[in-house]
């Protein structure tokens, strides 16, 4: 295996739209730094965005977002040990998100799962091949049941890039729905760059109205193969639930931009983790595809010392958080 520096412009993004040029300028408007690397094994190429971050002094973490793609797991130490020598020396260790599909094991020795994982360990993924109208004819019951209802109280969906007209209705809608939830939201300098860098087509905004006021919004992503639902919002109503309806509309969007595959993002994961995402199952099966997993997030420490330092802070911060959220759903 060989593996050197290339142009962050020059990722392929093919296998996940965490590994595109997009994503890679996108996360360094917001205190990360990009990497970008060519992984020749054999005959085989591919390539590979690596992030890192300062986190305190001089020193700081990279995190590779679904990748590589392609390697197998016996692999992996020899590159995360080539990329040692490639990355910036205050890189203290390495974490990894591997893509979804990756095979789940006894063992990642020499690598160390993380309690929490940063990008969920389970989803629920729909083929897109057979085009919107054979999926929408797919959908479960419960999906094409809240479609109706929706069609008949006079939702009115719309899709809109950059910041628009709707955003600030949205961000307010994302904040009430983080204070019901109980999840820390993220910012709105985050999301409105997030829009703002998407809005030539890789990003979204997807609004739901009753009577002319947001109820429901969701951010899609969209790569070359796939869209990923990233952020979503919305209000409590009596026997209707916009949310089907948005689903329902960036389903027929990826399939009119011949993408394979929609992700939905998150469910539970393996052995009961992420068990915040459960309750979401349900709702995302209704729209058919199926449930694909991989391992936990896991690091290969390249200064020990520094690494379970960070580990233990990590562990009271997700705690705390865990605290909070348990505390807002109580209320």
């Amino acid at each position: 295996m060989h593996v050197r520096g290339c142009e962050s412009a020059s990722l392929s993004g093919t296998h996940s739209a965490l590994q595109s040029p997009f994503w890679a300028t996108f996360k360094a408007q917001h205190g990360w730094q990009a990497h970008a690397f060519r992984i020749t094994d054999e005959d085989r190429v591919t390539d590979l965005l690596v992030l890192t971050h300062r986190l305190f002094g001089p020193f700081s973490v990279a995190y590779v977002p679904f990748g590589p793609d392609g390697v197998a797991f016996e692999q992996l130490h020899e590159l995360a040990l080539q990329l040692k020598r490639l990355l910036p020396r205050s890189v203290f260790a390495l974490r990894l998100d591997l893509p979804f599909g990756a095979p789940l094991r006894q063992s990642y020795h020499p690598f160390c799962p993380c309690r929490h994982s940063v990008q969920p360990e389970a989803t629920i993924r729909i083929d897109l091949r057979d085009g919107y109208p054979a999926l929408r004819a797919s959908y479960r019951m419960r999906a094409r049941r809240s479609l109706r209802r929706l069609e008949e109280a006079g939702l009115v969906i719309e899709e809109s890039r950059g910041l628009g007209a709707h955003f600030d209705t949205f961000y307010a809608l994302y904040r009430h729905t983080a204070e019901r939830e109980g999840f820390l939201p993220r910012s709105r300098s985050y999301l409105e760059s997030l829009v703002v860098s998407g809005s030539d087509g890789q990003v979204s905004l997807i609004s739901a109205s009753l009577a002319g006021s947001m109820v429901a919004a969701i951010i899609v992503l969209y790569g070359q193969r796939e869209a990923i639902y990233l952020i979503g919002a919305s209000r409590r109503l009596d026997s209707l639930s916009p949310s089907y309806a948005l689903q329902d509309r960036a389903i027929k969007v990826a399939c009119e931009r011949n993408l394979l595959w929609y992700d939905l993002y998150g469910v539970g994961g393996p052995d009961g983790r992420d068990r915040h995402l459960a309750s979401l199952e349900h709702f995302k099966r209704s729209f058919g595809g199926s449930r694909v997993e991989r391992p936990a997030t896991m690091d290969l420490p390249y200064r020990p010392l520094l690494w379970r330092l960070y580990r233990f802070a990590e562990g009271v911060r997700m705690l705390l958080i865990g605290a909070r959220r348990a505390l807002r759903r109580a209320l």
